[in-house]
């Protein structure tokens, strides 16, 4: 009997392929979407799951005065916290912005020796690795010796190939000279891991002063820089709450300063997606960017559903008449219901086969887009396959309970006298689902026309800093001992090249961030209370920066070369920006030159620089406080692009030269600082697919229910034509009832694209107002795709010859 069911439903699959290809496409691009958007949702749900101590560890922020969030903390705060509070089985310290340079490998020929940059290079308490479960994949997980480090397997691979690394030596050049470490352990890196350092060396070799290359900010039992994150892992028995507390309380305890400080843990699993969307502390991932995309996935899948749902209601009438005989003959309710699911099941199976074989033709493509390595392997869980197989079911009974049930229900004599016909003609749910369609269809179409709004704002807005025409050379972190003459040497040659419009040397560059953030910092005279809490952005840089970036100096002066080499420790002289000096109780519409500012010593206050955007218009600009030294992390260069590989190969002679054993590396400060939108323009190509995808499966239907209305107006088009009327008239006639429902559907669109749009911008502390056009256009562009829909169907039907239209059945 089983067998009949399906052997049925194929027959009449088939004898009605239009509709079945229509469905069966809709619904296989609606389920490849879902697959697609699940495989990123659920790598974004298992972040940091695969560690042991998942449930035990939490990182601890300060919560200011302000509300604002702290979690960068000094180094010397976690030690005698771990000894004070029981609950706490470890305290882990992680420096990762610190230790980025080139790493050295001295092989025993010289094809073997291996120089090259890393920036991903943390400092890290001795059990790290075990506390962070990261898997072990040769030599011992501990790095509580100074001078020793972990390389991950790529970094391993990279630079001793399949060798076994534990053991050997390399020289890690950074900003704390050149220091010769010991490989003591390879492991892995899971993707999956919100930290991810490729190189781990031991904090506790800055222990020495010795090994910080008088960087003595970075002492490990320092209380006065915030350069780490600290980690608790918590007893099992612990309760984080009072834990962060009692973490609290003892802070008052040693520094009464810090009472209106609030120490709070964050827990480990709330580190990657914060369990509500005003979550006050920092996260990896992006619970609005997970949720956003979940429901679109679902929106996409209920588009098609609904696809299945429309054409099968008006189909119903065809149908109707078959149900009447059926009955007549004999045939149970039960039978016919269950026959009209069979087809629903086998069109949905069909469909949801379609749909894996999409998903592995396109799955590089969309792993390019995501950057990640995502495939149906990851959701190779009981539980995904359980949900899977439990909506396939739904789904296919929700959409062919229609015609199984309702239709199921009529007398037979009145479906076979075909007085069913004109009832369901005008059925609301038909009208309602098209409505539905396109609705969704339109907020995508609005919120993908905003994002780029948005998008091209923020690369278009006026900086206050020129950015065309830089060049940007990394500097030198293999130092010597004549290092600072070198430097100045090299800044010399390329000032006397002659396609060097101008020069400048900085310790960081916008795009980047800045060098550090303090506090503790007011004015000399009358310091308002408080102000020695507010923290400054500090930026180290030359006397040209200003100059070679096109930043505008309002009152004083920038530094001298005298100054720049002098350093800004030791000539006390810093240059501010605008709301810094505001932040400093200043009016920077006032002469400020010459007032003095309290940092441990006195400062003097030579210039206002304008505010410009260092980072980018998500952030608001940040006070800054600008020191000044000869630097030589970033060299920038003022040069017209034409020639730009000649002179890319003389710039590299000089800097071979210069700095033997730095690797020369370069980018381009515009193209730098516009990376910082690559998940803005990576949220607006998903949109551009959904709202392609969606308005393509809503345009299936719409197609198909067209042509199901012109099939059962057949002899109206017939003698409406024998009577005179124009193509015009019979195609306004299939198509004006359509473009209503695309209408409603643009009225109900708006304000739900508006207000989630509007919640969306809030994020940017720069944006964009909402223009009505943008609405306008949406709406004209979704008219225009269902016109020409409905048009190509309505005038096929229109230009039939209507002798063969008026034959009898």
């Amino acid at each position: 009997m089983l067998i009949n069911y399906f052997k049925i439903a194929f027959r009449n699959l088939w004898r009605n392929r239009q509709f079945t290809f229509i469905n069966v496409g809709g619904l296989a691009l609606g389920i490849a979407v879902f697959l697609f958007i699940i495989q990123y949702v659920a790598f974004e749900w298992n972040a940091n799951r695969f560690n042991k101590n998942y449930n035990t560890l939490c990182r601890v922020n300060v919560l200011t005065k302000q509300g604002v969030a702290e979690y960068y903390l000094p180094p010397g705060f976690a030690q005698p916290v771990k000894q004070q509070i029981p609950a706490i089985e470890n305290a882990v310290r992680l420096a990762d912005r610190i230790g980025g340079g080139v790493l050295s490998y001295k092989g025993q020929s010289e094809s073997e020796n291996k120089t090259f940059r890393e920036d991903n290079i943390s400092y890290a308490e001795g059990n790290f690795l075990s506390v962070f479960s990261f898997p072990v994949l040769s030599g011992t997980p501990s790095l509580a010796e100074p001078k020793t480090l972990a390389l991950s397997e790529t970094i391993s691979r990279k630079i001793f190939g399949t060798a076994d690394a534990a053991g050997k030596t390399l020289m890690v050049s950074n900003q704390f000279g050149n220091t010769l470490y010991t490989v003591k352990a390879v492991y892995h890196l899971p993707e999956t891991s919100d930290i991810n350092p490729e190189v781990i060396l031991s904090l506790h070799t800055l222990e020495n002063a010795a090994n910080r290359d008088g960087n003595d900010w970075a002492d490990p039992n320092g209380t006065d820089a915030a350069l780490t994150n600290i980690y608790l892992q918590l007893k099992k028995d612990a309760n984080i709450s009072n834990t962060g507390k009692a973490i609290t309380n003892f802070l008052h305890s040693v520094n009464p300063a810090s009472k209106d400080e609030t120490i709070i843990l964050q827990p480990f699993s709330q580190l990657h997606l914060a369990p509500s969307f005003d979550y006050p502390l920092q996260t990896y991932g992006s619970l609005l960017l997970v949720t956003l995309f979940s429901a679109v996935a679902v929106l996409i899948l209920l588009i098609a559903w609904v696809n299945y749902i429309n054409l099968s209601t008006a189909q119903a009438l065809n149908r109707a008449r078959e149900v009447g005989v059926r009955k007549v003959l004999g045939a149970a309710r039960t039978q016919l219901v269950v026959q009209y699911l069979t087809e629903t099941l086998l069109l949905t199976l069909s469909a949801s086969a379609f749909a894996v074989l999409l998903v592995y033709i396109f799955q590089n493509l969309f792993n390019d887009f995501t950057g990640k390595q995502l495939s149906m392997h990851i959701l190779n869980v009981g539980w995904f396959w359980a949900i899977g197989i439990i909506l396939i079911a739904v789904g296919s009974f929700l959409s062919g309970s229609y015609v199984a049930f309702v239709l199921t229900a009529f007398n037979p004599i009145s479906t076979i006298r075909g007085k069913l016909q004109t009832s369901l003609r005008g059925i609301a749910l038909r009208k309602g689902l098209v409505v539905f369609q396109f609705t969704i269809s339109i907020v995508f179409i609005i919120a993908t026309v905003i994002l780029y709004r948005q998008l091209k704002f923020m690369q278009s807005e006026n900086l206050g800093m020129k950015l065309d025409e830089l060049l940007v050379i990394q500097g030198p972190t293999v130092s010597s001992e004549d290092q600072a003459a070198k430097n100045v040497s090299f800044k010399n040659s390329l000032t006397q090249l002659p396609f060097v419009k101008k020069q400048a040397a900085s310790n960081n560059v916008p795009g980047i961030g800045y060098n550090f953030s303090a506090n503790g910092i007011t004015k000399l005279n009358n310091p308002l209370k408080g102000d020695d809490k507010k923290s400054y952005s500090m930026f180290i840089c030359d006397q040209n920066f200003f100059d070679t970036y096109g930043i505008q100096l309002l009152q004083g002066r920038g530094f001298t070369a005298d100054e720049a080499e002098r350093s800004w420790n030791n000539i006390h002289s810093v240059i501010v920006n605008e709301k810094a000096a505001k932040e400093l109780g200043f009016n920077p519409k006032e002469n400020i030159i010459g007032q003095k500012i309290k940092w441990g010593a006195d400062f003097e206050i030579v210039g206002v620089v304008k505010d410009y955007h260092h980072l980018s218009l998500r952030e608001t600009i940040q006070p800054t406080i600008y020191l000044s030294s000869v630097s030589y992390s970033f060299f920038t260069v003022q040069t017209e692009t034409k020639d730009m590989q000649s002179k890319l190969g003389t710039i590299r002679k000089l800097y071979n030269s210069a700095f033997p054993g730095n690797p020369f590396e370069y980018f381009f400060a515009n193209e730098k600082y516009n990376q910082q939108y690559v998940s803005e323009q990576k949220l607006g190509s998903v949109f551009i697919a959904a709202a392609s995808v969606a308005i393509l499966i809503a345009c299936m239907g719409l197609f198909g229910l067209v042509a199901f209305s012109a099939r059962q107006r057949i002899k109206e088009i017939g003698i409406r034509k024998v009577l005179g009327a124009s193509v015009f008239s019979i195609t306004q006639l299939l198509s004006k009832d359509f473009l209503k429902l695309v209408a409603v559907a643009f009225v109900i669109a708006s304000p739900v694209a508006w207000y989630a749009m509007n919640k969306w911008l809030q994020d940017f502390a720069y944006r964009i107002s909402i223009s009505w056009w943008v609405f306008a256009l949406a709406g004209i562009a979704a008219l225009f795709i269902a016109l020409l829909t409905v048009s190509f169907q309505a005038i096929k039907s229109a230009v039939a010859n209507p002798v063969k239209s008026l034959q009898t059945e």
